[in-house]
C-alpha cells in the first residue's frame, strides 16, 4: 500500500475514533450512565462463489482506495447504573470520503446530519448556498456529499450494561 493511501486510513480511522461522542451525564459519579463507544471500519469486497454469484463481505479495510465503500460501526454501551436516557451519538463523515445516501442506520435512533459539525437536521432541511453563473446566490438543498457529520439520537433509555450498534457508509474519493 502506498505512503498515500496508509495516510488516508490512518486519518479515516482517526476521524471515527476520536470524534465519536455520546451525551450522558460525566463520568466522575459512578451511579449515572456512562456511555462508552467503539469504532470498526470494514471495507466492502464483492465476491463470487464457484456458480458465479455474487455476494457482499465486509473485510478489514488494509488497504484503501478511490472508490472503495466503507462501513463505520459504533457500537455503544451504558457502564453505568442508571439508564442513558437521550444519549447522542455524534461522528464525522471522515475528510477524503462522501456520505453515501440512506445508509444511516440504528435501531430506535432519530438520524440527523450536519454541513457544520454544529447544527443537525434531517437531509430535507439541509440547505446551502449555491453560486448560480450569474453570480447570484440561491438556497438548495444540500447534497450527502456534502455532509460532514452524522448524529444517531438513542429514542429509547438504555439501560445498565446495554447496548448497541449505529452505523453509515461513505465512498473514497
Amino acid at each position: 500500500m502506498n505512503g498515500k493511501r496508509k495516510l488516508l486510513l490512518a486519518a479515516t480511522l482517526a476521524a471515527a475514533l476520536l470524534a465519536a461522542v455520546a451525551t450522558a451525564a460525566p463520568a466522575a459519579d459512578p451511579v449515572r450512565p456512562v456511555l462508552s463507544l467503539s469504532v470498526e471500519v470494514r471495507k466492502e469486497a464483492i465476491v463470487k462463489d464457484a456458480g458465479g454469484k455474487e455476494t457482499t463481505e465486509w473485510r478489514e479495510a488494509s488497504d484503501v482506495r478511490p472508490g472503495d465503500v466503507l462501513r463505520y460501526t459504533i457500537a455503544y454501551r451504558n457502564g453505568g447504573r442508571t439508564e442513558a436516557r437521550a444519549a447522542r451519538i455524534v461522528d464525522p463523515v471522515p475528510k477524503e470520503t462522501a456520505y453515501i445516501p440512506g445508509s444511516a442506520e440504528g435501531k430506535d435512533a432519530a438520524i440527523a446530519f450536519s454541513l457544520d459539525g454544529k447544527s443537525f437536521l434531517e437531509p430535507a432541511q439541509l440547505r446551502q448556498k449555491v453560486r448560480r453563473a450569474d453570480g447570484t446566490e440561491e438556497e438548495r438543498q444540500a447534497p450527502p456529499e456534502t455532509y460532514t457529520h452524522v448524529q444517531w439520537t438513542l429514542l429509547k433509555a438504555v439501560p445498565p450494561g446495554g447496548g448497541g450498534t449505529v452505523s453509515f457508509k461513505v465512498r473514497v474519493r
